[in-house]
C-alpha cells in the first residue's frame, strides 16, 4: 500500500455556467453522461425501491429456505481480513459483502441502485453533495444505522493504509457533516460529476461507528458474523432483520479457503462445498459438456494483463514496453490459455464501458517491429523473469504461452511461479514484482484509474508516475459535459496505450461452478459468483 494522494486544487478547473452540473442536469444525465460508468444514476424519489430483492424471475413460492451454503475460494493465507478498507482478494470481498452493505448497489449489468443511500444531490458545480440515507436500517447488534456511521466509515477509508483511499481522497474529510440522522453533507476538494459511483466497491462498505479491530465485526448486511480463522474458513449466520426483504434464504454461510484449483473442484464434485470461485477455463469447457455441475459464466469487462515496472530496467524504457506489447499473439492466448472465454484486449482497461476509446488502433503481433524496438533500446537478446501464479485462472497458461511467443523476437522469458496466498499480498509479493500478471474487474474507467494509475494509487502495479497525467485524469473525472469528458478520457487512454506498463491481452469472462442444488446465483458483470450475492442463493 502507498501513502495517500494529496489533491492539488490548482490542478482542477473551476466549473462555469456552461459546464456546471445542476441537480436537474445530474438527474437527467447521471452516471452515463457525467462520469460514464455505464450505470443507471441514483436519483431522488427512488425511496425504498431497492428494499424488495427477490432474485429476478423467481417467486417466493419457488424458494426453499434453510441449510448451509458452503463456498470455496482461493485462499489468502493469514493475510485474509474482514475489514472492508483493507481487503484485497476475492475471498475478502466475499466475506465483506456477507456482513456489510454499500451506500450504492452495483447491479449485474453494472447499473446502480440505492443501497444504504437513497439520494445523492449535488450543488451546481458538483463540489458538494447532500446524501439522504435509508431510514429504519439496524446493525446486527440492534443499533440504528445513521449518518454518523457513514462519516466514521469515510474517515477509515481516508487512512493511508486503506484500499478505499482513491475514492475518498477528493473529500474534505474534516468538513463532513451530519445534518440529521439520515442526511449528511459531503464537501469536495474538486468537482466529481458522479460521487455516488465511488461507493459501490467493497472497500467502501459501511461499518458501525467505533468499529476498530474487526475481530467480531458488526454490519448491516445479510449475514451476521459467526467465526473466522484466516486461511481456513469463516462462518456467518442469517440476519433475520435484513432491510432488503426476502433474503437471505440459507440459515448460514460458510466460506472456505482452498487455494489449489484442483482441490477446490474436487471439493465441489465430492459434495464438500456447494459452490466454487474461479473454475479453470479448461475445466469449464469440460464440465459444460458433461453437465455434472452448473458452470456459471458471466460476460464482464474483466481484464487479464501482464504488467511491467516502468521505473526499473529494462521496462523503464518505453521501447521495451512497446516491444512486449507487439510480441503478444492475443487471439492465440485467448484460444489456448482461457479456452476462448474472452475477447481481445488492447493494453487499456474498460472495453464496453462508457468513455472507453474505441478509436484507438489495436495492438497486434508484429515481430519485426518488436525486434527493431529492442535493438534501438540496446536490448537485443533480452532475458526477463515473469512471475505468475495459479491464483487466477489463465495466469500460468498465458505466461507459458507468452514465453513461447517471445522467442520469435529473441526474448527469453523465464517463469517463476508464486504461491497463490502471497501473489496479491502487498506485505509479500504484490507490488514488488517487476514483471508479473494481474486481473482487474472494472465497473468503470474511474474505478480502475483511481486505484491503479492515479498519483499514489494504492495498487500502482506499473509504478506509473506522471503529474500531467494525473491532472488530465482528474479533469476527466470532474467534467460534467459528456463531450469534453470523453475528450479528456481519450487522452488518458492514449497515453496508457502508447506509454503505459500494461499488456492487456483479453477481456475475460468470469467462470465459476455450482452444484446442481444451488439456485438463485445469476451471472453478473460486476463480479464472480454472481458478485458474491449469497443473500440471493438457496438450496433445492
Amino acid at each position: 500500500m502507498t501513502d495517500g494522494r494529496q489533491a492539488d486544487p490548482g490542478a482542477y478547473e473551476e466549473g462555469d455556467d456552461e459546464h456546471a452540473l445542476s441537480r436537474a442536469d445530474f438527474l437527467k444525465k447521471g452516471a452515463a453522461s457525467a462520469v460514464g460508468l455505464g450505470m443507471v444514476p441514483l436519483v431522488g424519489g427512488l425511496g425504498n425501491a431497492a428494499a424488495s430483492m427477490l432474485p429476478e424471475g423467481v417467486s417466493e413460492a419457488e424458494i426453499r429456505r434453510g441449510g448451509t451454503l458452503r463456498v470455496g475460494y482461493v485462499g489468502g493465507g493469514t493475510a485474509e481480513t474482514i475489514n472492508p478498507s483493507v481487503g484485497v482478494t476475492p475471498i475478502d470481498e466475499g466475506r465483506i459483502q456477507a456482513i456489510f452493505d454499500p451506500l450504492v448497489l452495483l447491479n449485474a449489468d453494472l447499473s446502480l441502485s440505492p443501497g444504504l443511500a437513497l439520494e445523492w444531490n449535488p450543488n451546481k458545480d458538483a463540489t458538494e453533495y447532500e446524501v439522504k440515507l435509508r431510514p429504519g436500517v439496524t446493525f446486527h447488534n440492534g443499533k440504528t444505522f445513521s449518518a454518523e456511521d457513514v462519516i466514521y466509515s469515510i474517515h477509515l477509508m481516508a487512512k493511508p493504509t486503506s484500499a478505499a483511499l482513491p475514492f475518498v481522497s477528493g473529500i474534505k474529510i474534516r468538513d463532513l457533516k451530519a445534518i440529521n440522522k439520515t442526511t449528511l453533507r459531503i464537501p469536495l476538494k474538486f468537482p466529481d460529476a458522479n460521487l455516488a459511483a465511488n461507493f459501490v466497491y467493497y472497500n467502501t462498505w459501511i461499518v458501525q461507528k467505533g468499529e476498530k479491530n474487526f475481530s467480531r465485526p458488526v454490519g448491516t448486511g445479510p449475514f451476521k458474523f459467526g467465526s473466522f480463522t484466516p486461511g481456513q474458513q469463516s462462518v456467518f449466520k442469517r440476519n433475520p432483520h435484513y432491510w432488503a426483504h426476502g433474503g437471505p434464504y440459507v440459515d448460514s454461510l460458510k466460506i472456505v479457503s482452498i487455494s489449489d484449483p484442483s482441490a477446490r473442484l474436487n471439493a465441489l464434485l465430492s459434495g464438500q462445498i456447494d459452490a466454487m470461485a474461479q473454475l479453470s477455463y479448461a475445466q469449464a469447457k469440460a464440465h459444460q459438456a458433461s453437465h455434472d455441475i452448473n458452470v456459471l459464466v458471466s460476460h464482464a469487462p474483466q481484464v487479464l494483463m501482464f504488467y511491467m515496472d516502468t521505473r526499473k530496467p529494462p521496462f523503464n524504457d518505453n521501447r521495451v514496453r512497446l516491444a512486449m506489447k507487439l510480441i503478444a499473439d492475443r487471439p492465440a492466448l485467448i484460444r489456448d490459455a482461457i479456452s476462448g472465454f474472452g475477447t481481445v484486449g488492447n493494453d487499456i482497461v474498460g472495453k464496453g464501458l462508457t468513455f472507453y476509446d474505441n478509436s484507438i488502433p489495436q495492438h497486434t503481433r508484429d515481430i519485426p517491429r518488436a525486434k527493431s524496438l529492442l535493438k534501438a533500446a540496446g536490448r537485443e537478446g533480452l532475458k526477463v523473469v515473469l512471475q505468475t501464479s495459479d491464483v487466477i485462472p489463465g495466469f500460468v497458461e498465458s505466461a507459458t504461452l507468452l514465453a513461447q511467443q517471445a522467442t520469435a523476437a529473441g526474448v527469453t522469458i523465464k517463469l517463476k511461479q508464486v504461491p497463490a496466498s502471497s501473489y496479491f499480498n502487498p506485505s509479500l509479493q504484490y507490488l514488488k514484482m517487476p514483471f508479473a500478471e494481474t486481473q482487474w474487474p472494472p465497473s468503470s474507467l474511474k474505478f480502475f484509474y483511481l486505484q491503479a494509475l492515479a498519483a499514489n494509487a494504492p495498487f500502482n502495479e506499473t509504478h506509473w508516475h506522471s503529474k500531467s497525467f494525473n491532472t488530465l485524469l482528474f479533469k476527466a473525472i470532474g467534467e460534467p459535459n459528456h463531450r469534453k469528458a470523453q475528450s479528456y478520457w481519450n487522452q488518458v487512454q492514449r497515453i496508457q496505450w502508447s506509454q503505459g506498463g500494461y499488456l492487456s491481452w483479453t477481456n475475460a469472462d468470469f467462470v465459476d461452478a455450482l452444484s446442481k442444488k444451488v439456485k438463485g446465483l445469476k451471472p453478473s458483470a460486476a463480479g464472480i459468483l454472481g458478485n458474491h450475492r449469497y443473500q440471493d442463493a438457496w438450496l433445492s
